[in-house]
């Protein structure tokens, strides 16, 4: 066989196009891109029918977005299709009718648009997330709005509605109502009056506590009783950090009831408050009403009012010495009555 140079040429390149083919057919799929479906869907994740704005050029806009650990997003809603892929950390979001998920790393979402929404990181990492905006040239991407406003059903809560206001009861309770000024863990002022309210049955048993109390020389100073629910919804949303101190907006408070008071002990002498294991709204193992530091004088104060609460158809808040709530709230609607 006489070979040319093509010849060879020809040879060596059918050899080559051979060997790429049997490694094709034997090489492991690492070696080749991998495609992953995240999403696919033709809805929001609230159930709104995906449509893309049609009236102006279109335009996609890609971000980085990162909410530092115990914080929250604040209630918004988007114009435009968002689509969001949790690089680290968690993210739990609420809707405004009231569904609840948790993202975690490496869940997407197609997020909802005219569904407001919430979204807090509840860890203690920041939480990072990859969003893309699908939309048109100029279109604002997000809107803020406010919380909702409608408490969540009270289930067959039929007992009357009858608040009292307590300052007109007693000469010797005192009042100390912290969410009526700045010195409190929101640090703004959430009622416009300095009001304590209690439904009538419980404000009854209060006073049986204050009678007890005052042979004892001592005296109740009051914090807080009814709160609208508004308020509650205000803190879960404001401080995801002290979500284990604070009361589910979706679930009501005992305070919303008109059945929760905060309160601690003063002595009628001196009129000045006792000392407690931790201040008011310190939300630390030392605010937990079966905390063993601190000093003697204080646990004994604590457990003091603990005894005549309880003696009078109270039971004290697990995480907190200053909140008793009464015997039968259930059968209390929720409230969102003004102050």
């Amino acid at each position: 066989m006489n070979l040319t140079k093509q010849n060879v040429r020809d040879y060596w390149t059918a050899y080559m196009i051979a060997l790429v083919s049997l490694f094709s057919l034997t090489a492991s799929a690492d070696h080749y891109p991998q495609m992953k479906i995240l999403q696919q869907s033709t809805k929001t994740i609230a159930g709104e029918t995906l449509q893309y704005p049609q009236s102006a050029p279109a335009k996609i806009t890609t971000a980085m977005i990162t909410i530092p650990a115990g914080a929250s997003t604040g209630w918004h809603r988007h114009s435009i299709p968002v689509i969001g892929y949790v690089i680290s950390g968690e993210l739990a979001m609420e809707y405004a009718d009231g569904k609840r998920v948790t993202l975690k790393q490496g869940d997407s979402i197609i997020e909802a648009m005219h569904v407001s929404h919430i979204g807090a990181n509840l860890g203690k990492v920041p939480a990072t997330l990859f969003v893309s905006f699908v939309g048109e040239e100029n279109a604002q991407f997000t809107h803020a709005t406010a919380a909702p406003s409608t408490p969540p059903a009270s289930g067959i809560a039929e007992a009357k509605v009858d608040l009292v206001d307590l300052s007109q009861l007693d000469k010797h309770l005192k009042f100390d109502i912290r969410y009526a000024g700045t010195n409190n863990f929101m640090g703004k002022a959430l009622y416009p009056a300095a009001r304590a309210l209690l439904q009538k049955p419980a404000a009854e048993s209060l006073l049986r506590a204050q009678h007890r109390l005052l042979k004892q020389g001592y005296g109740l100073l009051v914090f807080d009783a009814y709160r609208p629910w508004s308020v509650t919804r205000e803190m879960w949303d404001m401080h995801p950090h002290y979500r284990d101190y604070l009361a589910d907006p979706l679930k009501g408070s005992r305070h919303n009831r008109g059945c929760a008071i905060d309160l601690t002990l003063y002595d009628l002498n001196s009129g000045k408050p006792l000392e407690m294991p931790s201040d008011y709204d310190e939300f630390t193992e030392r605010a937990h009403p079966d905390y063993q530091g601190g000093s003697a004088t204080s646990r004994q104060a604590r457990d003091t009012l603990r005894a005549a609460m309880e003696a009078e158809g109270f039971k004290v808040y697990e995480n907190e010495w200053w909140h008793f709530d009464f015997q039968g709230w259930e059968d209390y609607p929720i409230l969102n009555r003004p102050l």
